[in-house]
């Protein structure tokens, strides 16, 4: 195994490495925030329809979120 590892970095050069791992931060560097912004946005959702179909979701659920 740690054979097998050693070779292929072997193959590799350091700019190949450095710049796919750039390449990787660069596409996921907003995905934390982007999945946090869709929490909410489906929390609210899910408030307002709980509330049209006149379920009980929960008082601490509409303090947090309430009406935005």
């Amino acid at each position: 195994m740690m054979d097998e590892l050693l070779n292929f970095l072997k193959e590799f050069n350091i700019q190949t490495i450095i710049s796919m791992g750039i390449i990787v931060w660069y596409f996921t560097r907003d995905v934390k925030s982007q999945i946090s912004l869709l929490d909410k946005d489906l929390q609210a959702m899910n408030t307002r329809i709980s509330r049209v179909e006149c379920t009980v979701y929960g008082k601490d659920l509409y303090d947090k979120y309430g009406d935005k």
